[in-house]
């Protein structure tokens, strides 16, 4: 039993010095038109999912780029830890962005994605590097 509980800290060491700590996104020199709040979130449709840290899918739907001036993740759980958060986001109309959130800790946590004045909630579990059971 101890072996194992060594082995698994281990492996969690391991992720933890692989993992980018830093966010996945790209910037580039072009600015983006700014958009309503009524209108951008009838453009976006965002989907949070698990695995090795929160994935979130950010897809523009509509005709224009969107700039996204201010990104956060909030995770409730006083066990639990994420990286910080993201700023000036821009999604290309009809393109898909990914943006990784490397979370450590474990237990239940409802997880409040904020875009600009747009909020999406889900809810999951974390064992160590792994978030699972979003819903």
């Amino acid at each position: 039993m101890g072996k194992k509980i060594l082995g698994i800290l281990v492996v969690g060491l391991v992720f933890s010095l692989i993992l980018p700590v830093a966010c996945a996104h790209s910037q580039n020199g072009k600015t983006a038109s700014t958009l309503t709040s009524a209108k951008l979130a009838s453009q976006l449709e965002i989907t949070i999912k698990g695995g090795l840290g929160i994935h979130l899918m950010i897809k523009n739907t509509g005709t224009t780029d969107i700039h996204v001036s201010e990104m956060k993740l909030k995770l409730d759980g006083a066990k639990i830890k994420w990286n910080t958060d993201t700023s000036d986001l821009t999604i290309k109309a009809g393109k898909t962005r990914h943006v990784l959130y490397v979370v450590s800790g474990f237990g239940a946590t409802n997880i409040v994605l904020t875009l600009d004045t747009i909020t999406q909630i889900a809810s999951g579990k974390v064992l160590f590097y792994l978030v699972y059971g979003v819903k």
